[in-house]
């Protein structure tokens, strides 16, 4: 007779790795309960039910010390406040709406997650008018915990609010990544189940509608976590059905080691690997396409992200990127063969939440979190249980999260390439010949900047190029060849357009705003911001104008030239012609 085998001790419920008693559940919710033992609660560990039941029973017991510690060396007014955010607190616990960790695949702390959900700092933030304070603290230090955290305005406020600095540290919690109840989803077998010791089979017909459980015991193994007294020890594995694997790693002691691998999920194509030590990622993360083609390789020391490498197979590009705050990387861009082709910074545009480095299709290791979550609500509501992932394009799971991208910004270097094949034809060439033959990857680049630009002289061609960018928009390009030098300067209309999903009309090809009332629009979605050309013109090496200078509407409509006769400073209007 088939045999099932569950070491946990309910699957259904949330259960912590180590913990036997309460203080010790406490204790992997937020570390800081360490240095409250004398006051935290007796007992057994308890079960919980879902993420949620944890935050709550953690500020169930937190609230009480708070009111229970003295207050003396406090103010009339610090104390009236610390009763005040106290109430708070305890609405906020009772209202049980909580940051969703959807990100990180431990524990982390969430000041404010991407549906603008507050932990309970952050709530006490907002709730007291400093709604700009918890939003920047969410930009820059979003997943950090209070003793981390560097923004300038806490130690005000926290002398403001009547807690201590311990106490801070003590309301402050870290959110699971995992799915509750996951185990039990109408979608199950697509999402990744958290690493437990427990061996499971696949259901009848590999679980699609039916809930007879197969009695193969060893060719239809589903999850399998190997382990000792519920700690992970060994090797974990959750399958996509009995003949294709999905998720595969080690555990050593409880913790992340050695190499994981995720394949695209119903197929055996490796999608990724990467490499863990003591719980933290280290060595180099390596992403494939669906062809077996590397696009992506991040090089993690100690759970940080050092370096990322992402290659651009159609063009037979590399990029390199290396952070140098929270908000800005530094990208050098070499051919597959190793030439250094372009550098520069680029800010990182990060719509949703994400971390610098994850710009390119995510997958289960580290974000089915958004989807599964979607899916496991909705679709089991509506009976539909379909999978939601389709392993041909990858629709779903793969690429429905907002990605973090890349806008250049501040001075771009680019260089000339020469190549194996590459002759230095002095025939002079139109301009968009002339920058094809010099900058194979780039020139389109260049054109788009310059080609508006008639009486352009590029004699023997650019030797290399520098643009100045600002939002990934060109403002000033600068051409340096031998005896050239070319000095243009691009200025911009700012405009906003509707959201995709805002009302099309087909007949005369534009988008309009939809009321507020009609269905699917998004009130939370503002416009999006582009720009077009405004004016453009040549400066000489002295910084004077030269030649004729564009001016154009917001439809990108020649309305006005000016020609410079003589080179003119920007202070003087002499000889100068207009129409």
């Amino acid at each position: 007779m088939r045999k099932i085998v569950l070491t946990i001790i309910s699957l259904v419920l949330i259960q912590t790795v180590n913990a036997k008693t309460l203080y010790e559940q406490l204790c992997e919710f937020n570390f800081n309960w360490e240095k409250h033992e004398n006051v935290a609660p007796l007992g057994s560990a308890i079960n919980l039910e879902s993420d949620q039941n944890y935050v709550q029973t953690h500020l169930t017991y937190v609230i009480p010390i708070l009111r229970a510690n003295p207050t003396k060396e406090f103010t009339a007014e610090q104390k009236k406040t610390r009763q005040y955010l106290i109430n708070l607190l305890e609405t906020y616990r009772e209202a049980g709406k909580f940051p969703a960790n959807y990100y990180r695949t431990e524990r982390t702390p969430i000041f404010i997650d991407e549906d603008n959900t507050h932990c309970a700092l952050g709530y006490l933030l907002e709730q007291t008018g400093f709604e700009p304070i918890a939003i920047e603290i969410a930009e820059e230090e979003n997943y950090d915990w209070v003793k981390d955290i560097q923004h300038e305005a806490i130690p005000n406020l926290q002398v403001l609010s009547g807690f201590t600095v311990e106490e801070l540290k003590l309301i402050q919690g870290a959110y699971d990544f995992y799915l509750p109840n996951a185990f039990y989803a109408p979608n199950k077998y697509e999402i990744p189940q958290k690493p437990e010791v427990i061996e499971a089979y696949f259901e009848a017909g590999n679980g699609r509608g039916r809930h007879v459980l197969s009695t193969d015991e060893t060719t239809n193994i589903w999850c399998k976590g190997e382990g000792v007294d519920g700690v992970l020890h060994g090797r974990w594995e959750q399958r996509h059905s009995a003949k294709l694997p999905w998720i595969i790693g080690y555990f050593s002691n409880g913790k992340r080691t050695g190499q994981w691998r995720e394949y695209y999920q119903g197929t055996d194509k490796l999608c990724r690997t990467e490499n863990w030590r003591n719980d933290k990622l280290n060595g180099i993360r390596k992403r494939f396409d669906r062809q077996g083609k590397l696009v992506e390789e991040i090089l993690f020391k100690d759970g940080v992200a050092v370096t990322k490498t992402n290659y651009d197979l159609n063009q037979s590009l590399r990029f390199v990127r290396k952070p140098l705050d929270s908000t800005s990387v530094y990208t050098e861009v070499y051919t597959l063969e190793g030439a250094l082709l372009a550098a520069g910074n680029e800010s990182v545009h990060n719509p949703g939440g994400l971390l610098w480095f994850q710009n390119i299709e995510l997958t289960a290791l580290n974000t089915f979190a958004i989807t599964s979550r979607d899916i496991s609500t909705t679709n089991g509501i509506s009976g539909n249980q379909e999978s939601f992932i389709d392993p041909n394009t990858g629709a779903g799971l793969y690429n429905a999260p907002p990605l973090v991208e890349y806008k250049k910004e501040g001075d771009w270097a680019y260089y000339k390439e020469y190549t194996v094949n590459y002759k230095n034809d002095t025939t002079k060439k139109p301009l968009l010949e002339e920058l094809m033959k010099d900058y194979k990857h780039f020139w389109n680049e260049f054109y788009l900047v310059v080609h508006e630009i008639d009486e352009l002289d590029l004699k023997d061609g650019y030797d290399s190029v520098r643009i100045a960018y600002r939002d990934n928009y060109a403002e000033e390009f600068y051409g340096y060849g031998k005896d050239l030098y070319s000095h243009v300067e691009i200025r911009y209309h700012e405009l906003r357009r509707f959201p995709l999903y805002a009302n099309y009309n087909q007949q005369r090809d534009w988008w309009s705003a939809p009321s507020p009332t009609q269905q699917g629009w998004d009130l939370g979605r503002e416009a999006e911001t582009y720009k077009v050309i405004r004016r453009l013109g040549q400066y000489n090496a002295n910084r004077e104008r030269i030649g004729v200078w564009k001016h154009f509407d917001a439809s990108h409509v020649l309305y006005k030239t000016e020609t410079y006769l003589l080179p003119w400073a920007d202070d003087n209007k002499t000889f100068v012609t207009a129409r």
